[in-house]
């Protein structure tokens, strides 16, 4: 890249104005628009490309630590002009200074790996961009309300209130209960009225019209179920079973409850017929069984019939959308029910009943539509035409939802350790162990291929997951940390400890960030680090390096919290390829070593 010379910049809320009618106030996105130039040190505009830029706030114009920082890995520049919007995404909000406060700031752009280009100030009217809250009215008065200090004593009469009752002796009346009632047309329980026309339980009336239950009603002329039975008996058939001699015609359905057993029978009508019946054109459609199996007669030969199996068939071997059915062609209701997923053109997969083209990340995925749940999608970051699509296991739901698993990383063993080949490859390894265990190791085909502007890091160590999200971006993890550079980061003591459960590190040191190592060793050649020489220096691709107070160099660090970690702390204690190795007097928790699982997830 040619050093650029320097940089013309503004945000488009001070250039263009701000207006926005009140019914509009509402929908003013959370975002920042900047825009700017860049040229070359010849003065003219830079290549056309897409370039790097990593954005920080300052509360000093000299301060060396910025209070806010974003990389964006893919921004367009064309004629040197290039325009983006910092402050959209929710897991890196802007800092309550820009957007709250009337503290000064100094805006700081880095172009690839330049050196910051100079600082410019931040003046009100970005601020202005979030004055998008009214007032809110304190009380509220009520006008042309009656209250009950309006209405005097008795100013309302029987004529302005009505009630639907009937009172429980009176004749006639629609009672609920009319115990002594002379007449009740439709009580639900008349106890002793002389006449209960309606009542659904007339206790001891001396007429029950229509009662439901008449409770000292007694039956005369009546036939009992005893005399019904031997009636039977006599008749047709006793209760307990028995044998019909002759013809049995049933005029309706027969229903048979548990056994029907037709040994030896032939049911021509339903097509029934004994095993070893003959099949000719009179038994044309006759069922039969013989020899264990089910058979039917065409007129001339007893076919043998297979029974289909109820066994659903897979998810992904049914159409897209329709129901699932099992072998038999009936939909499946039990285990294996749902819908199918198989999209018949290349590039496409099912998501909601619907195939559409495969996205390029699980961020892609989560919006369009929502609350698709955590589970492994098929992504293709390179779009058709590029490297062939995969599955990846996509978090839709913490921290925003969208985020793809691109690493598992057991520290117990040495794949992912510092120097191990894997970091400087694209080839994924285990593709197929993305599920969220701790049982096989796994690197993604989206480690070279998928771009992003915020990391997140589950360390789980003593069955305690932590979970910490960084505002940090790039091309792929590969263009990260396939050069072996040092990028650093700047967020400090807490967030490295709050990466692990009850992590332990050393006052001094204190050096941060991806691919970080010592600063010089004394003896190695030239005076700097060099792996062969100083094996077992502690070192780490993504992660923090401190040391102790007596020794507030870089040159030999004794703790370390991160992932792709080598080398041996205090000396001579072992580490693993992740968690935390603390020793030499490291706090708060002592000194110790917790070999963690790492999960990195990229969005």
């Amino acid at each position: 890249m040619a050093k650029l010379r320097r940089l013309a910049l503004v945000f488009l809320a001070s250039l263009c104005g701000i207006w926005a009618a009140p019914a509009l106030a509402d929908a003013l996105v959370a975002g920042l628009p900047v825009q700017g130039v860049l040229r070359t040190t010849a003065g003219g505009a830079v290549a056309d490309g897409v370039y790097v830029l990593t954005v920080k706030l300052y509360d000093q114009a000299n301060a060396s630590t910025p209070i806010w920082l974003q990389t964006f890995p893919g921004v367009a520049v064309v004629g040197g002009l290039f325009t983006f919007e910092i402050g959209a995404d929710p897991v890196l909000p802007l800092p309550p200074a820009m957007t709250g406060s009337a503290a000064p700031l100094w805006f700081g752009i880095t172009v690839g790996s330049d050196p910051e280009l100079p600082r410019t100030a931040i003046g009100w009217v970005p601020r202005a961009y979030w004055a998008n809250v009214a007032g809110t009215a304190q009380s509220l008065g009520c006008s042309g309300c009656i209250s009950a200090d309006h209405i005097a004593t008795g100013a309302i009469g029987a004529d302005k209130v009505s009630f639907t009752y009937a009172g429980s002796a009176s004749a006639g009346g629609p009672a609920t209960s009319a115990l002594t009632a002379t007449k009740a047309d439709s009580a639900t329980t008349a106890g002793t009225a002389d006449s209960a026309t309606t009542a659904t339980t007339a206790a001891s009336a001396s007429t029950a019209a229509s009662a439901d239950v008449a409770k000292d009603v007694k039956c005369t002329a009546c036939v009992s179920l005893a005399e019904m039975a031997q009636d039977a008996v006599s008749a047709f058939l006793p209760i307990g079973g028995g044998t019909v001699t002759g013809s049995l015609t049933v005029n309706n359905t027969l229903f048979v409850g548990k056994v029907l057993d037709l040994t030896n029978a032939v049911i021509f009508g339903g097509s029934f017929g004994p095993g070893g019946l003959t099949c000719d054109a009179a038994h044309n459609g006759v069922f039969g069984w013989n020899a264990n199996r089910f058979t039917i007669c065409d007129g001339s030969t007893a076919k043998k019939l297979a029974f289909c199996s109820e066994q659903c068939l897979a998810a992904e071997k049914t159409t897209c959308g329709n129901d699932i059915l099992d072998i038999c062609g009936d939909v499946c209701t039990g285990t294996g029910k749902g819908k199918g997923t198989l999209c018949s053109n290349a590039g496409e997969q099912c998501i909601s009943n619907v195939c559409t083209a495969v996205p390029k990340s699980c961020l892609a995925i989560y919006p369009t539509p929502a609350n698709l749940g955590t589970k492994v999608y098929t992504i293709d970051p390179d779009g058709p035409g590029g490297n062939a699509p995969f599955s990846a296991y996509c978090d839709m739901t913490n921290d925003g939802g969208g985020w793809t698993l691109v690493m598992k990383i057991n520290g117990a063993n040495s794949t992912f350790n510092y120097d191990s080949t894997q970091w400087t490859s694209a080839t994924a390894y285990q593709p197929t162990g993305y599920d969220w265990d701790q049982t096989n190791e796994h690197k993604s085909a989206a480690y070279g291929t998928l771009g992003f502007s915020a990391m997140r890091v589950t360390m789980l160590f003593n069955g305690t997951p932590q979970t910490v999200a960084f505002p940090q971006g790039g091309a792929s993890l590969l263009g990260l940390f396939g050069p072996d550079t040092f990028q650093p980061t700047y967020f400090g003591h807490a967030t490295w400890q709050g990466m692990i459960y009850q992590g332990s590190l050393l006052p001094s040191c204190n050096r941060e960030g991806f691919n970080v190592r010592p600063l010089a060793n004394p003896g190695s050649p030239g005076g700097f680090y060099n792996i062969g020489y100083n094996s077992n220096i502690l070192r780490a691709r993504f992660g923090i390096l401190t040391n102790q107070a007596s020794e507030p160099d870089c040159t030999s660090p004794d703790a370390v919290i991160g992932f792709g970690i080598a080398g041996k702390d205090c000396g001579s204690y072992l580490t693993g390829a992740a968690g935390n190795f603390a020793h030499c007097g490291a706090s708060p928790n002592g000194d110790w070593d917790e070999v963690a699982w790492a999960y990195v997830f990229i969005r």
